[in-house]
């Protein structure tokens, strides 16, 4: 390995070439240096200069190396996150140019919650496909944590999700808030309780439950509120992490009772598939925002996206303050 030695900020940039970035995005997946320089069409001597190059350019060590492969060190770590997030700005660059080529408005890359994705996105689509009907929209709908990953390393252009409250994340963020969802008790139509006007813990607890997992947040909410109201768990429970289908047909046709976002049990409760029982578990994850990355400029496709979003909330009237 290089000499290593404190870095100079001002030479720096004069020292980095991109298949370096290309080889650190690969190396951080494969954790082999021969499969990673495949990647970056490097020979492998190569690979090893390159990343030594590196080293010495930083003044850190960036891997660890075993027989086990490569594992990044907490500063090879920060590194491939910067690395990656300029490979993105680069296709994104790239996606924007040929966007304006063809004539079209763009490209934006949304990452959304279910409850987010459920609703207000599709309108907020609508609203901007309306005005520039060639925008292209790419859509993914995952958990919290990697959607704000996503995000920080470029892959991600907007994401919609729940208020980030970790410092560390959420430094790198502008958030805007769009509404507050609560979680409300659902049931079949048909449910003993589906017309209850008023309903306590003991009305519930021995009717079958689908819960969040044990692994995620809302579970030790919904935990609390049992044990504090009742005393006890109930015991036919299946946790859930699967998917909304899953999680209705055990309702509808199974009998089971569900703590389900207002926004989401609404739109099932205007079609009749179940019904909103008089329970709330409050809003213990607090209110859904729309999040950009904080050191990124927008281009028009973003831009227009979030505009409509903002336009879709002051319009409609949902949960929280906003309207539908």
């Amino acid at each position: 390995m290089s000499t290593i030695f404190t870095p100079d900020s001002v030479t720096l940039p004069f020292r980095l070439k991109f298949r370096q970035m290309v080889l650190l995005d690969a190396l951080a997946d494969s954790q082999s240096l021969r499969k990673a320089a495949l990647v970056a069409n490097l020979t492998q001597p190569a690979a090893t200069r390159a990343i030594s190059e590196l080293e010495s350019a930083f003044g850190v060590q960036l891997f660890e190396r075993s027989h086990r492969g490569m594992a990044p060190t907490v500063f090879g770590e920060a590194l491939i996150r910067h690395a990656r997030q300029l490979l993105f700005d680069v296709q994104r660059a790239h996606d924007e140019i040929q966007a304006l080529r063809s004539g079209s408005h763009g490209f934006v890359r949304v990452g959304a919650l279910l409850s987010s994705a459920f609703k207000l996105l599709p309108m907020a689509i609508g609203e901007v496909k309306r005005q520039y009907p060639r925008l292209r929209v790419s859509i993914d709908q995952l958990p919290q944590p990697p959607l704000v990953a996503k995000l920080r390393e470029g892959s991600l252009d907007v994401i919609l999700c729940r208020l980030v409250t970790d410092a560390g994340a959420a430094e790198h963020l502008v958030q805007t808030p769009l509404f507050d969802d609560d979680f409300v008790l659902v049931a079949a139509r048909n449910h003993r309780l589906a017309r209850a006007k008023s309903l306590t813990m003991a009305d519930v607890i021995d009717s079958p439950w689908v819960l969040p997992h044990s692994s995620g947040v809302l579970y030790n909410h919904v935990q609390a509120l049992f044990l504090t109201q009742i005393g006890r768990l109930p015991v036919d429970v299946v946790e859930s992490t699967t998917s909304l289908a899953t999680n209705l047909m055990l309702i509808e046709h199974y009998g089971y009772l569900n703590f389900m976002q207002r926004t989401v049990a609404q739109s099932y409760a205007e079609r009749g598939a179940l019904r909103i029982l008089p329970m709330s578990l409050g809003s213990p994850l607090g209110p859904h925002v729309v999040a950009v990355r904080k050191d990124s400029s927008h281009p028009p496709a973003t831009v227009a996206l979030l505009n409509a979003l903002q336009k879709i909330v002051q319009q409609q009237t949902m949960p929280g303050g906003i309207k539908e």
